[in-house]
């Protein structure tokens, strides 16, 4: 990997479901990769505190059994939080799930994520510039090699890396800085919350969906109000409270 100036964090988070507000993480999978190349890697089930159905069972293989007895989130998200501060996040497809996910558990238990001037790195983003999509398919694009045991936290990080690490040994114009590549995979419209309902032009705050989509929230009051009270990310309401000053 090309020298970072910061730890990059790639994260793999297996959870009860797939709703960014409802389910609960019960697996976290982490490896820092420190600018000298070493890494430090944590691999830890947690109780997610609700059942996990058993179509989550059958993609990641995690039952309620293996979990019953584990930490609880609030348990270990104070030293987490620690391990993540001042460094970059990365993962596959992580700014649509992962991040705005793990958001939602800190933000239940009152730790601010993520900390200011973090940098994210979604491999998936970089893959759909550069080439196409799944995990799997992209694995034994860059490899040759099938992606054996898919789904488990560790296994898909150790794949993401690979994969990263790849794209940037073969796309010589992609840039190496954290910083730089999150440039890279920005669209020209900028993000005002992480799960991307919102974004900015010319100092004002536009929907980037629904029925209201490409319009001012400030035009659209209504429509806030119905999101606020709805199944929504906490921190896209955060958002909108600020932009329209409550």
């Amino acid at each position: 990997m090309a020298y970072q100036p910061k730890p990059i964090i790639f994260f793999d988070l297996e959870t009860t479901g797939v709703s960014i507000t409802q389910d609960r993480i019960v697996q976290i999978g982490a490896i820092k990769v420190l600018p000298d190349g070493s890494e430090e890697v944590k691999n830890v089930l947690i109780n997610p505190t609700i059942p996990i159905p058993a179509g989550a069972t059958a993609v990641h293989g995690i039952s309620d059994a293996e979990v019953k007895d584990k930490p609880k989130f609030k348990q270990v998200a104070k030293s987490f939080a620690a391990w993540l501060a001042g460094s970059d996040l990365a993962g596959y497809n992580s700014d649509n799930f992962d991040v705005p996910l793990l958001m939602e558990e800190f933000n239940r238990v009152g730790i601010a994520f993520p900390e200011e001037g973090t940098n994210f790195i979604d491999v998936l983003k970089i893959e759909r510039k550069v080439n196409g999509h799944t995990l799997g398919a992209t694995y034994e694009r860059y490899t040759g090699e099938e992606l054996e045991g898919a789904h488990d936290a560790l296994i898909d990080i150790y794949a993401t890396i690979k994969i990263f690490n790849k794209q940037l040994e073969l796309n010589p114009l992609l840039p190496s800085d954290a910083r730089e590549i999150e440039a890279f995979c920005s669209d020209d419209l900028k993000r005002v919350d992480f799960a991307g309902k919102l974004y900015e032009k010319a100092d004002k705050v536009y929907w980037r969906f629904g029925k209201h989509k490409d319009k001012l929230l400030t035009e659209t009051k209504s429509y806030c109000n119905w999101v606020l009270g709805a199944d929504f990310p906490s921190e896209t309401k955060q958002q909108i409270r600020r932009v329209l000053g409550m």
